[in-house]
């Protein structure tokens, strides 16, 4: 009965954790320039295969549905995959601390663009790219800490009532 009743407690903080590292994301997006430069420039690449696509064949549908397809593949690599992984992880080790579920979530958040392209590269990185990474940070970080304030202050395990050492009775 436990492990449903934790189930359930689980699937809340994600409920309400992913939209919070979502809305975060995208404050961060209207507030970072860096960040409103590549939504730009995504949005300008996605407008021009549309008009190209409408322009040959007369049905930019492939397109749209393409976008469609990688705007859910990112939005799920971003905000649900790092939280659910953390989250998992804490319910299974038990781990109880804001610490943990805030900061391992926003490293993860944080290093996963890293991650896909192959890890570090040798050239310098822009610092429009350390900003962005920074905003995947607070992005992360909020996720882990809603979800923590809902559900990780109680993870794992019943612990065991400790025993109440009395005094013998005196004579």
């Amino acid at each position: 009965m436990r492990f449903l009743g934790r189930f359930i407690l689980l699937l809340l903080g994600l409920i309400f954790a992913i939209p919070a590292g979502a809305l975060t994301l995208g404050l961060g997006i209207f507030s970072e320039p860096a960040a409103q430069d590549l939504v730009v420039m995504i949005g300008t690449a996605v407008f021009d295969l549309l008009f190209a696509e409408a322009m040959q064949n007369g049905a930019p549908d492939i397109v749209i549905a393409e976008f469609a397809i990688g705007f859910a593949f990112v939005s799920l690599v971003l905000l649900v995959a790092p939280i659910g992984f953390v989250a998992i992880c804490g319910e299974v080790t038990g781990t109880r601390s804001l610490i943990y579920y805030g900061l391992v979530t926003g490293l993860i958040t944080a290093a996963i663009p890293w991650l896909m392209r192959g890890g570090f590269v040798e050239t310098p990185a822009l610092e429009a790219e350390w900003r962005i990474t920074a905003l995947l940070f607070v992005t992360g970080a909020v996720a882990g800490f809603v979800y923590w304030l809902i559900t990780g202050r109680s993870a794992g395990r019943r612990r065991a009532p400790e025993a109440v050492e009395t005094a013998p009775p005196r004579n």
